[in-house]
């Protein structure tokens, strides 16, 4: 399982997306994070327009937000069909390199040209110097010490620039030696991880009990699932029958917010809520449409028959208002065999009665929230 975590500093967003490989865990982060840029940017536009028009587009932002979670919780089975589920786990092979630049070794010291004694000639032959062989010796002696100092510097920085040259290099020799450690241990949990695949794909071709789990689990990892949705379920599997308990969202993922209106003359937002029967039947199309998006998928991506039917469990959290304190029920049940299931037209049904024509069951709690 991926995760990549997408922030956007702007709008002070910060949302988790899950995939199953890191392909499309990318491509769903760039998505989010490309539809928060486009807000960001409208944002930023608005912001030098007339009084209020930056009110009205948070409002209308706003409003677009609570349109487009409901929209997700209605059309989770089309989304679910839309997409085919994933039979073929080429993909989920790691064969990437690792990312990680080696250190550079650090270059080999320059130094200037060495001073030579031609460069400090001595004074020509003159009268003066004929006549006072002193003033020779003293201008013969001027230049060879000036030779002699410009060498002496010349070796001091040679010699600084190559003990620097022999540090860097020991760093560099400790920063390769700790780089390889990491690439030879990326490398180890690569060969693990792709071995791994290896023996559930084998496994789930003869069907073993842990390799069709595993291969079950993968598939799910790649459902689509609205914001605010757990990622959580338990399966167990023998002789073609599957088992998964799976956690169903809380009331809490239906949107309150309708639609947001901004008042300019009292810089002030109105909010129109949803009522509570309208957030109950959202609720129920998202129960109903996440069960049958996971038998679905789970059948459709089955291409070794290892199933052959499939009994899913929809456990959801609440608040015990009469005990004050956390409760854990099991909202619906149903078993559905592979060969009918399939032959539903599941685009075209309603999902609730589809469920009910499955001789799905569910919790009172649960039916008295969906009754019609």
């Amino acid at each position: 399982m991926v995760t990549i975590d997408v922030r956007h500093d702007g709008l002070g967003r910060l949302e988790r997306v899950i995939a199953p490989s890191r392909s499309l865990a990318e491509r769903r982060a760039q998505a989010l994070a490309t539809r928060w840029d486009a807000a960001f940017k409208r944002r930023q536009t608005a912001a030098g327009a007339l009084s209020g028009g930056l009110g009205k587009l948070v409002a209308d932002e706003r409003t677009e937000e609570a349109e487009r979670a409901q929209t997700a919780l209605t059309s989770i089975l089309i989304e679910a069909l839309r997409v085919s589920p994933a039979s073929d786990w080429a993909p989920l092979y790691d064969n990437s390199a690792y990312s990680e630049p080696a250190p550079v070794p650090p270059p080999p010291p320059q130094h200037e040209a060495e001073p030579q004694a031609q460069d400090f000639p001595r004074q020509a032959l003159t009268l003066a110097t004929l006549i006072s062989p002193r003033a020779l010796r003293q201008r013969r002696e001027t230049a060879d010490a000036k030779f002699q100092a410009a060498h002496d510097g010349w070796s001091y920085l040679k010699r600084w620039r190559e003990k620097e040259h022999d540090k860097a290099t020991a760093t560099y020799k400790a920063l390769l030696d700790d780089w390889q450690a990491r690439a030879a241990a990326f490398s180890e949990t690569q060969t693990r991880a792709n071995a791994r695949l290896d023996a559930l794909v084998l496994g789930y071709a003869k069907r073993e009990t842990d390799a069709v789990i595993g291969h079950c689990d993968l598939v799910l990892l790649g459902l689509d699932r609205p914001a605010g949705f757990p990622c959580f379920w338990t399966m167990s599997y023998a002789d073609g029958a599957l088992q998964i308990d799976y956690d169903l969202p809380s009331m809490d993922v239906v949107p309150v917010v309708k639609a947001v209106k901004y008042a300019p003359s009292r810089e002030a937002f109105d909010v129109t809520v949803l009522g509570e029967a309208e957030r109950e039947r959202l609720y129920g199309e998202a129960v109903f449409q996440t069960c049958l998006a996971v038998l679905h998928t789970l059948f459709a991506s089955d291409a070794a028959e290892a199933i052959g039917s499939i009994t899913f469990n929809g456990w959801t959290n609440y608040i015990d208002g009469a005990a004050v304190r956390p409760g854990r029920a099991c909202a619906l049940s149903i078993t559905a065999a592979k060969a009918a299931f399939l032959g539903l037209d599941l685009a075209s049904l309603d999902p609730q009665a589809c469920f009910r024509a499955l001789n799905g069951s569910m919790s009172p709690k649960l039916a008295a929230l969906v009754k019609r």
